[in-house]
C-alpha cells in the first residue's frame, strides 16, 4: 500500500513538472524566437533606412548642382535628416498600436 501511495505521489511531481516546463519553458523559447525575427529585422531595417538617407542626401546634391554650394551647402542634410525624423516617427506610431 506505502509503494502505490509513493508511485501516486511520484507520477502527481511528474506531472505538475511536466506541466510546469510546458507552461514556462515553451512560451519563452517561442518568445525568445520572435525577439531574435524583431532584432534580425530591426537591424536590417535601420540600415535600409540609413542607405536610402544617404541616397537622398547624394541625390539632393547631385540634382542640385550648384544651387547649394558656399553658405548653403547645409541644406541637402537637412533634406536627410527630415527624412530620417519622418521614418522615426513612423516607427514609433506603429509602436503604440496595441496590437502584438
Amino acid at each position: 500500500m506505502a509503494s502505490q501511495a509513493r508511485a501516486h505521489d511520484s507520477e502527481i511531481v511528474d506531472m505538475v513538472v511536466a506541466y510546469a516546463r510546458q507552461e514556462t519553458v515553451e512560451p519563452l523559447r517561442g518568445a525568445g524566437r520572435w525577439i531574435l525575427w524583431g532584432v534580425v529585422s530591426m537591424v536590417l531595417v535601420s540600415a535600409g533606412m540609413v542607405l536610402v538617407a544617404l541616397g537622398l542626401l547624394r541625390l539632393v546634391q547631385d540634382l542640385s548642382s550648384d544651387a547649394f554650394d558656399g553658405a548653403w551647402s547645409f541644406v541637402p542634410y537637412i533634406f536627410g535628416t527630415v527624412f530620417a525624423v519622418v521614418v522615426v516617427g513612423v516607427g514609433l506610431s506603429q509602436m503604440r498600436r496595441p496590437r502584438l
